[in-house]
């Protein structure tokens, strides 16, 4: 954005006062020898092919040489940041042998890029040396003018040739201003838009009432003309239900949660509290919801303005949340780096660990009170035992009416869950009560359960769901 309020608007400015000038020049040498109207056109007919081929070579090798300069500067980087491993294990020549290698490719672009040049101003210059030497010739020997004319028509000719290049350049900068930033600007102008809101979106006033959620044969792919991640999905969650999801790297957990608030392209039936949600509003929608990813977001500013933006609690309601989701018991009361509301938060929370700012989506999401809360792998940067104190104050704090969707690596975290959802290749295959899916004899939940070193305790705590 900045090229375009800047460079473009100063290229375009240059490239329309240049052939201004150019032109007048031209103007200048006509009036008073207007036979040199011809060889006028015939310089600027030259000059213009010069310029058609300068321009198309120059933009690609300078294609080529942003290609070859990003090289030399990622790999002395890379040898700066990791020098005391590069001498203890003795790289010194491998990676002096690597830099010389992209120097000497990079070199030689530049070299190309400085003979385009030349090339162009040697060509340009004979066209000019030929363009005044015939005017001089004409004005000397031929003409009847003034010397005070003959000089400024003389002078007029030599700034002609000179006003080419420069026109050349100018044309070519504003040319690669343009290819390069409006060009991108259009492509994102241009991209898939979500559906805009419409007032028969708009959901009633009472909605969500309730939890209660119902899937029916949904399929979800990440582009239209893309595979299908998630394929005929079909489950229901009782209002107040704790679900867990679990599944082997690239099964669709994640994916399950996108599709839930539309963010990639659904195909299927989705009831969230007896409504549609193809039919609502994605405002509407998406701020009944509640997802707390694994890396989640803060905003520069308190954390109580992270908690509650638009001051709709007290700190009372806003410290029973942090204590609800266990931040308090990370800390003491004599420390000096305690969190409180009125801490300070950088920008994406960049002065937080990543334990911390799971804890602080966590405590947002109790603020809100969605009536469906997900959790994607919410607390995998935090210890087990503060992982069972949030799991245990969720239980508490939420209420009866409220969902909630874990997805997680750790059995631990959902292996006391009302249900269990275990998803293969974009598929559920096992559904239901812990104790009975460890039932099952070649369970897909009782292999990963029995291959986990907290096998015993993972059993206990099944059946210790089941029965309460």
């Amino acid at each position: 954005m900045k090229t375009l309020d800047n460079r473009v608007a100063r290229a375009t400015e240059l490239v329309i006062q240049v052939f201004i000038f150019m032109l007048l020049k031209i103007v200048a040498i006509i009036t008073f020898s207007p036979i040199f109207v011809i060889p006028a056109a015939l310089v600027s007919l030259a000059s213009a092919l010069c310029a058609h081929v300068f321009i198309k070579v120059q933009l690609s090798v300078k294609r080529e040489l942003s290609n070859s300069k990003a090289p030399v500067l990622a790999h002395f980087g890379a040898a700066v940041s990791g020098i005391v491993s590069v001498r203890a294990f003795g790289a010194q020549g491998a990676f002096k042998a690597e830099a010389y290698r992209r120097i000497d490719r990079f070199t030689s672009v530049s070299v190309t890029f400085s003979n385009v040049t030349r090339w162009l101003n040697m060509r340009i210059n004979m066209i000019a040396l030929f363009f005044a030497t015939g005017l001089a010739t004409y004005l000397t020997y031929v003409s009847d003018l003034s010397a005070s004319n003959t000089g400024f028509s003389l002078t007029m000719a030599t700034a002609f040739s000179s006003v080419i290049t420069q026109a050349i350049r100018v044309y070519n900068e504003f040319e690669m201003s343009g290819n390069g930033q409006v060009s991108s600007s259009q492509s994102y102008l241009l991209i898939e838009q979500e559906p805009k809101s419409t007032p028969e979106g708009v959901p009633p006033a009472y909605w969500p009432a309730s939890g209660h959620l119902e899937v029916e044969k949904l399929s979800a792919r990440y582009s239209e003309d893309g595979p299908k991640v998630l394929r005929d999905v079909s489950f229901e969650v009782v209002a107040g239900e704790r679900v867990g999801i679990v599944g082997r790297t690239g099964s669709g957990k994640s994916t399950l949660t996108l599709a839930l608030l539309r963010c990639i392209l659904t195909e299927g039936n989705v009831r969230f509290d007896g409504l549609l949600t193809e039919k609502i509003n994605l405002d509407a929608l998406r701020s009944s919801i509640t997802i707390i990813p694994q890396v989640p977001e803060l905003l520069s500013g308190t954390l109580r303005q992270n908690l509650d933006p638009f001051s709709e609690h007290d700190d009372a309601v806003l410290n029973d949340a942090l204590r609800s989701a266990g931040l308090f018991n990370l800390q003491t009361e004599d420390n000096q780096s305690r969190i409180t509301l009125d801490t300070q938060v950088a920008g994406g929370g960049a002065n937080l660990s990543v334990g911390q700012r799971q804890i602080l989506a966590l405590a947002r999401a109790i603020v809100r009170r969605s009536k469906l809360l997900i959790l994607d792998e919410a607390t995998s940067a935090i210890d087990y035992e503060t992982d069972s104190i949030i799991q245990t104050s969720l239980r508490t704090e939420l209420g009866k009416d409220v969902t909630l969707l874990t997805v997680a690596h750790r059995l631990q975290t959902i292996m006391d869950s009302d249900k269990i959802m275990v998803l293969e290749a974009g598929q559920i295959v096992e559904f239901g009560k812990p104790r009975e899916l460890l039932q099952k004899e070649n369970g897909l939940l009782r292999s990963l359960v029995d291959e986990s070193r907290d096998r015993d305790k993972l059993y206990t705590m099944a059946m210790g769901a089941s029965s309460s």
